[in-house]
């Protein structure tokens, strides 16, 4: 029996870590996949579809990314789905969102303008212990993020839809709690991920609620927010910077306004990265479990879309 390995890149590194850790197994590096009907196992990103229904025995899809939309599409086999959720990729994504809050929350900015005009001056700010910063999405990343913020003294608002136990978060629950998160945030750091329940969440009646001179973080899914009404919530407020790691589609088209708008910081998707070494530990790990007859986790709840 053999598994599939479809990584995005570093392929090389992928099959090693893959050979130290399961030595005993046989992996093919997609587009070769051996005898069709011995594989068990498809390891990726991203799969064609079709590719996966001509794998018989198919037990497991195994995600190398911590979005999971990819494989709830038609024509899907069957078969679970595990998803990635690796403390290395919640760290980065924790001091990415740390390095845009804490610049534009302590006015950075304003003493990169100074330099320019040769002005030594003050910058006021509001302190860590008066800004509040909120978790859209205090899931797994989003716990990992929030934490972070609280080991500096901010305070920290946490949005799911089932709430968490944190008694140190404030905890916001369901759509009907969501415009009262908004307006107490002065930065709200979206890490939803893309799902017909979050698809177009923060739309102009939203954006309505928030604090003025608030900023959004967005590491989630692009398709969380409305680009239009991004835009007019940043030309006429309550919003006064967005910083978008995410769009939709990407890359980001050239004719979007977010290119050139001068309150809109783009990054291409780097928030953070899937760390080869630490995933494929916890990859070969949930395939062991299978082989044991043991339930690998986390599994997508297809329902729930992530």
């Amino acid at each position: 029996m053999s598994i599939v390995l479809n990584p995005y890149s570093r392929p090389e590194e992928w099959m090693a870590e893959f050979a130290r850790l399961l030595p005993e197994e046989t992996v093919h590096l997609w587009p070769d996949v051996g005898e069709p009907s011995d594989v068990e196992f498809v390891i990726a990103w991203i799969m064609p579809r079709a590719a996966l229904r001509d794998l018989p025995n198919l037990k497991a899809v195994l995600s190398l990314g911590a979005g999971a939309e990819q494989w709830q599409k038609d024509g899907m086999p069957d078969v679970p789905v595990v998803r990635l959720v690796d403390p290395a990729m919640s760290d980065e994504m924790a001091t990415y969102a740390l390095a845009w809050v804490l610049r534009l929350q302590r006015r950075f900015e304003v003493c990169e303008a100074q330099q320019r005009d040769g002005v030594w001056g003050d910058v006021d700010y509001t302190q860590a212990w008066k800004y509040r910063v909120g978790i859209l999405g205090y899931g797994n990343i989003g716990a990992r993020v929030g934490q972070a913020f609280l080991d500096l003294g901010y305070p920290v608002n946490g949005w799911s839809r089932s709430g968490g136990d944190d008694p140190n978060v404030t905890h916001y629950v369901g759509v009907d709690e969501l415009d009262g998160f908004l307006a107490n945030s002065d930065a709200v750091v979206n890490v939803l991920p893309s799902t017909a329940a979050t698809t177009d969440l923060l739309d102009a009646t939203r954006f309505e609620q928030m604090r003025e001179g608030s900023i959004l973080v967005n590491m989630g899914r692009g398709t969380v927010l409305v680009d239009d009404d991004l835009i007019d919530a940043l030309d006429n407020g309550p919003l006064a910077t967005a910083v978008l790691d995410v769009t939709d589609p990407e890359p980001t088209p050239p004719e979007s306004a977010f290119w050139t708008h001068p309150n809109v910081i783009l990054t291409p998707h780097v928030a953070g990265s899937t760390q080869v070494r630490s995933a494929s530990e916890l990859v070969a790990a949930n395939i062991i479990r299978i082989r044991e007859g043991e339930q690998p986790f986390p599994l997508l709840d297809r329902s729930r879309g992530y």
